[in-house]
């Protein structure tokens, strides 16, 4: 905007500048040769006393002394034909002139001024004073100069008072862009002051307004959650009691494993809407998933399932923490078990991704994704149809991307791309 200003008030004053320069040069000009015309002609009469004497002689010796002293010629034409002074060719304006009118011609070179002098018994005599254009524009070039001098320096006030006009009226819109960034960058105490125009007064207040509804609305999420997060503890605390009594230790621990993955899963959820969105944290992806793969190959076993794929030695350090990585890849796993009947083989495989970070692909060979596999809140299989958004989520916080699409066996395949941290 600052910049479409300047070029606007720079083109205006540019167009202001030719309408007014083009016509006072030619005023400069016309005063000019007006001036030295009219020189010319006082300088022509002052010798016409002189011509009264019918002294030929002396009439050339006043013509020599005024050459002298001047840059343009002087000629007297006689009566009798004779030409005194510079010499001169007769011209028809010559003869208009020795019949009683005085009169400026235009020349080749210049301009001649002739002066109709009657009194004289022998006829009219004229007196011609020629004006060259270098003499009848002396002095022009440099006025023009010194005009266009003055011209080009009201040019730059005028883009110097512009830039700081520019600069005063966008300052409040680089604010209110500063404060919309900070915003998107999860910055809810971020607000706009206000100032300027009456519109950006009012576009700040709707930005100021918009960042507090937004902050209501996610203290009001965060509340929610923790709320529900504090509920599922009474349940959890019942379940690990009848864990306790089973009599299977093998069972117990299992179940007790189970139990402290949710538990800790909830705490995580309460330190979080507590906490706010502190950014993603760091993990190394390798171990994570090795330790999930192990809970899971048990499961895998007694369902038929063969598992394959490879895992990549670590470290592969991404940008998750290790309970986000550990959830986003049991929803992965929890879906093939849970949408594809027992047997059925799947593959995780875990590779270095080439910018730092790690990709993780999970297949399997069951029916593949339904045309709303990405919808948020919404599944037809009985499930809350969160899980495939929240495995996107963790990879898009890290700096990745979720990729979905056909395995070669025909069955689903994930791509999850992590960035680094």
């Amino acid at each position: 905007m600052r910049r479409q200003l300047t070029f606007l008030v720079v083109a205006i004053i540019l167009l202001i500048l030719i309408a007014f320069f083009l016509p006072l040069v030619a005023t400069v000009r016309s005063i000019s040769a007006d001036d030295r015309i009219t020189q010319a002609a006082v300088e022509a009469e002052s010798i016409v006393p002189l011509l009264m004497r019918e002294d030929p002689e002396t009439v050339a010796l006043s013509l020599q002394s005024l050459a002298a002293g001047d840059s343009d010629t002087f000629s007297v034409f006689l009566p009798s034909g004779r030409v005194l002074g510079d010499p001169a060719a007769r011209t028809d304006a010559v003869r208009l002139a020795e019949r009683g009118h005085s009169l400026v011609a235009e020349v080749p070179g210049g301009r001649e001024v002739l002066l109709s002098v009657v009194g004289r018994q022998d006829g009219p005599i004229v007196v011609r004073a020629f004006v060259s254009d270098a003499v009848m524009y002396e002095g022009v070039t440099e006025a023009l100069a010194t005009l266009a001098l003055l011209g080009l320096l009201l040019l730059l006030i005028g883009v110097l008072v512009t830039f700081l006009l520019a600069t005063r009226l966008t300052r409040p819109l680089r604010e209110l862009a500063d404060v919309s960034r900070r915003l998107g960058r999860g910055d809810l105490a971020a607000r706009a002051r206000g100032g300027g125009a009456a519109e950006l007064v009012e576009v700040a207040a709707a930005l100021n307004y918009l960042a507090r509804r937004i902050s209501e609305l996610v203290k009001g999420e965060r509340e929610r959650i923790a709320d529900l997060s504090h509920r599922l503890r009474t349940p959890l605390t019942a379940l690990r009691l009848e864990a306790d009594m089973l009599g299977d230790p093998a069972e117990r621990a299992k179940v007790n494993r189970t139990i402290d993955q949710v538990e800790s899963t909830v705490t995580d959820a309460i330190k979080t809407v507590r906490g706010g969105d502190s950014g993603p944290g760091a993990c190394d992806a390798a171990t994570v998933i090795a330790e999930r793969m192990e809970f899971w190959t048990v499961l895998a076993t007694e369902q038929g399932r063969s598992i394959g794929g490879d895992i990549s030695n670590g470290p592969l350090l991404v940008a998750a923490s290790s309970a986000e990585l550990s959830d986003a890849f049991d929803v992965l796993i929890s879906n093939i078990f849970s949408h594809t009947p027992d047997g059925t083989d799947f593959s995780v495989t875990l590779t270095p991704r080439p910018n730092g970070g790690a990709v993780l692909e999970v297949a399997d060979d069951g029916p593949g994704f339904a045309d709303t596999r990405v919808r948020r809140g919404r599944s037809g299989g009985g499930s809350s149809g969160l899980g495939l958004d929240i495995v996107r989520r963790v990879t898009e916080v890290s700096g990745g991307r979720l990729i979905l699409d056909a395995a070669p066996s025909g069955g689903a395949l994930v791509r999850a791309e992590l960035g680094p941290p």
